[in-house]
């Protein structure tokens, strides 16, 4: 009897988990590249060369940059 009393409602909470209901949006920051890579081409060696990538915040809150790692 309590092994059903588990399946009961051990089931249906594992269902809900693994598939969160449909059309919640997720709340918080969301970093969005225009473009997320840029191939210079040929450089001529000493050529300082420059490119801005464009970011934007799309989310609902501030977005933090606390650390930039360049490729």
């Amino acid at each position: 009897m309590r092994r059903l009393l588990v399946c009961i409602f051990a089931i249906p909470m594992i269902i809900l988990l693994c598939f969160p209901a449909r059309g919640q949006e997720v709340r918080g920051p969301k970093l969005v590249l225009e473009e997320r890579e840029f191939d210079f081409g040929e450089v001529k060696e000493g050529k300082v060369v420059e490119h801005t990538f464009r970011l934007f915040n799309k989310g609902d809150q501030p977005l933090k940059i606390v650390r930039v790692k360049p490729g």
